[in-house]
């Protein structure tokens, strides 16, 4: 399954809140995994946001001046990285 967008999301939660179906069928039918839907539902009645959370990795620990420092302390002691 492709992630949902928010408008998806969004039509899906309204779809429950209107009592259009359980949230099985409301996950079925929007083609989203039930437990994403719930997840969703949650996050919605916790935040109101319906958009999908940022994926992906974690920014770098370092980066700009920390990094080029950072390569050169290791160019200077390769044995010891």
């Amino acid at each position: 399954m492709s992630i949902a967008t928010a408008e998806i999301r969004r039509r899906a939660i309204d779809a429950y809140k209107m009592g259009k179906g359980s949230q099985a069928d409301i996950a079925s039918s929007y083609r989203v995994d039930l437990r994403t839907f719930q997840r969703g539902l949650s996050r919605f009645n916790e935040t109101g946001q319906t958009a999908p959370r940022p994926r992906g990795h974690r920014q770098a620990l370092y980066s700009g001046k920390q990094l080029k420092a950072l390569a050169q302390l290791v160019g200077k002691h390769p044995g010891n990285a």
